[in-house]
């Protein structure tokens, strides 16, 4: 929009700073000051410098004098004294320091040249990062969150990725639990197979470890360096569980898997009839082996110690194929060698109410968790609870803060032999 034109005024703003007048300055030479010399300064004819006599001292330089022939006659004392009680001079213990620290100096790498690097001085831990807590980070096929137990070290940190479930159910479990680490959830729908073939490709999990890791470093851990990492599912999301095993590098640090009323395969020879009898290891009506494979590999490193396996499951029996219970049945099987007989459990885990459940399932259809048995192999842990539907399969989601996560929480919080996990 065109205004009126200019006429040479010019708007004064509140902050502008006008130019003040010229001011004149009148100068006078200073007064002209008569200072009498002392008697031994003669003042030449050529200049109006006055020269002091050569041959006279000043105070101070008298006084250097003989500091350093007091210095001078201790330090040659001092040498005598030791040479003849058969101690080495002094001043060879203090070059030989002196050619040692430069030494070290020259071959220090410019990080360590600090007196504290030269003289192995005890460093204090790094502070606590300041992690941002708040809001998610979108990753590939589902989201990354930092709970608020979540507070790492310096750049180390701890990972759990759980496959299918409520995003605020998981954060929820994990900060109820004092799970420090950060956690990632990804869904991908329903059913095994879209997580069997989301993993399938060799190099999707690194890349997603990758991308994790970026993701962590605007939310205030710097340079992050992954220290353990834990693979979690519910339901479906075995199928991401089992491709990932199946095919990953080895290069990740895998230290836990935690499957919640998962992990499912065919039969051998067609479909088990209803009501039979299940037989592990017969050639018909027995489990087809091959899904299984990689837990069955999982089962036997948790068995010699190597990983946490934790597994839970219902009474579900889906017929048409081997439910989350049988396949237990199975990777106890594999772990020990021969069948496992199971013991009664009776103690049920704490029960939680979690805010973020409410909108999951109705009060009145919501389930606890009843135990039914349990067995153990070494680090592979089997629990059953009761119940055979649609809630009491949801409730190994909603009851996982209570169930399988304090276990790894404390692996995590604490290391081999009672000592703190290294950070």
């Amino acid at each position: 929009m065109n205004g009126p034109p200019r006429t040479g005024w010019r708007r004064e703003t509140a902050d502008s700073t006008p130019t003040p007048p010229p001011v004149a300055v009148a100068f006078e030479p200073p007064a002209r000051r008569v200072q009498t010399l002392p008697p031994n300064v003669h003042v030449s004819a050529a200049d109006s410098t006055p020269a002091r006599d050569p041959r006279a001292l000043r105070p101070a330089q008298v006084a250097s004098w003989l500091l350093l022939l007091a210095a001078t006659a201790a330090t040659v004392s001092l040498l005598v004294s030791r040479a003849l009680e058969g101690m080495p001079p002094v001043a060879v213990a203090t070059w030989y320091t002196l050619l040692s620290y430069g030494d070290a100096l020259s071959k220090a790498r410019p990080a360590a040249l600090h007196p504290e690097a030269l003289f192995e001085v005890d460093q204090a831990p790094p502070p606590p990062a300041k992690v941002r807590h708040e809001g998610y980070a979108s990753i590939r096929g589902g989201v990354l969150f930092t709970p608020d137990s979540f507070s790492p070290l310096g750049s180390n940190y701890d990972l759990v990725i759980h496959f299918h479930g409520s995003i605020q159910v998981v954060r929820e479990s994990a900060e109820v639990a004092g799970l420090d680490a950060a956690v990632a959830v990804i869904n991908l729908g329903i059913g095994s197979g879209p997580y069997e073939e989301a993993y399938a490709v060799p190099g999707t999990y690194e890349a997603l470890l990758d991308e994790i890791d970026h993701a962590l470093e605007p939310r205030g851990v710097p340079t992050p360096q992954l220290r353990r990492v834990a693979l979690s599912s519910w339901s479906a999301g075995y199928g991401a569980i089992g491709k990932i095993l199946d095919v990953r590098r080895g290069t990740d640090p895998l230290d836990a898997l935690l499957v919640l009323d998962g992990i499912h395969t065919g039969w051998m020879g067609g479909e088990r009839d209803r009501g039979a009898p299940v037989n592990l290891f017969a050639s018909r009506g027995a489990l087809n082996p091959m899904p299984l494979a990689p837990f069955a590999r999982a089962a036997k490193a948790a068995a010699s110690g190597g990983i946490l396996f934790s597994i839970t499951h219902s009474e579900i029996d889906p017929i048409a194929y081997a439910g989350a219970g049988v396949t237990a049945d199975y990777l106890l099987a594999v772990a020990a060698g021969a069948p496992v007989s199971r013991e009664p459990s009776r103690e049920p885990p704490p029960h939680l109410n979690l805010r973020a459940a409410e909108g999951a399932v109705s009060k009145r259809l919501e389930k606890r968790m009843a135990p039914t048995t349990e067995a153990r192999v070494g680090g592979l842990q089997v629990r059953g609870f009761r119940g055979n539907t649609p809630e009491h399969h949801m409730a190994h989601l909603l009851q996982m803060g209570s169930t399988v996560l304090p276990a790894l929480a404390a692996r995590w919080r604490i290391g081999e032999g009672g000592k703190p996990a290294a950070r």
